[in-house]
C-alpha cells in the first residue's frame, strides 16, 4: 500500500473519524500548515505528542487521525480558529521535521474493527456523551450522531472526557470499539467516586 505524506499536528487530545474538533491556531508553523492545507485542499493529521525533552519540540506518537478543515474564522484575540472533521485513523511512519519545527509523516490507513450496537451494559454512557456534546457546543446534526453505535459512542467519549494524552492515544489505538467502551467505563466510575469523596 503506498504511503502518503501529511503535515502532523501533535496535541494533548485526539479526534476520531466522524469527530468534530475546534482548534485555536497561533504558532507560525501551524498557521503555515493551515494556509498550505486550505490553499491545496489537503488534509492534515492530528495525533498526541510524546513529552518534549528540554529545548526540543514534542514528537508525534505513531497513530493519529487524518482531518479536513471544514470551517475557519478569526478569533477575538487575533488567533485563527478552525474546525476540523475526522476522516480516518492512520499509522504514522517515517516522520521528519521541517526547519520551522513542523512535523511531517508518511501515513497509512488503519481500519476499525467491525462496528456493532452498543451493549446494554454501556447504556448509561449515552447520557454522558449527550451532556458532553451539549456543554462543548459542538455542531453535531441528527444525521451524524449514533448513540447506539459502539464505535461512535466510544470515539466521542475518548474525545470529550478529560483523559490525559497517553490514555487518549491508547484508546485511539484500540481497534475494537466495544473493548474501548470496556476500558472507558471504569475510568469514569473512578472519576465519579473521586468527586463524591471530595465533597
Amino acid at each position: 500500500m503506498p504511503h502518503t505524506e501529511y503535515a502532523l499536528f501533535p496535541l494533548s487530545t485526539v479526534v476520531f473519524p466522524g469527530g468534530i474538533l475546534p482548534l485555536r491556531i497561533f504558532e507560525p508553523r501551524y498557521l503555515d500548515m493551515v494556509s498550505h492545507c486550505m490553499r491545496s485542499s489537503e488534509d492534515f493529521v492530528i495525533c498526541t505528542a510524546r513529552p518534549a525533552r528540554h529545548g526540543e519540540f514534542a514528537e508525534p506518537r505513531a497513530m493519529g487521525t487524518r482531518v479536513s478543515i471544514v470551517d475557519f474564522d478569526r478569533l477575538a484575540d487575533g488567533a485563527l480558529g478552525i474546525t476540523v472533521h475526522g476522516r480516518a485513523r492512520v499509522a504514522i511512519q517515517e516522520t521528519r521535521q521541517g526547519a520551522n519545527g513542523l512535523w511531517w509523516g508518511e501515513v497509512t490507513p488503519v481500519d476499525e474493527d467491525l462496528d456493532g450496537p452498543c451493549p446494554i451494559e454501556f447504556a448509561s454512557l449515552k447520557e454522558i456523551v449527550a451532556a458532553l456534546i451539549a456543554d462543548a457546543g459542538l455542531p453535531y446534526d441528527s444525521d451524524s450522531v449514533d448513540y447506539d453505535s459502539a464505535s461512535w459512542l466510544s470515539a466521542r467519549l475518548t474525545e470529550l472526557l478529560p483523559f490525559d494524552a497517553a490514555t487518549k492515544h491508547d484508546l485511539l489505538t484500540t481497534d475494537d470499539p466495544q473493548e474501548r467502551l470496556r476500558r472507558i467505563r471504569p475510568m469514569i466510575e473512578i472519576e465519579n467516586a473521586g468527586d463524591r469523596s471530595g465533597r
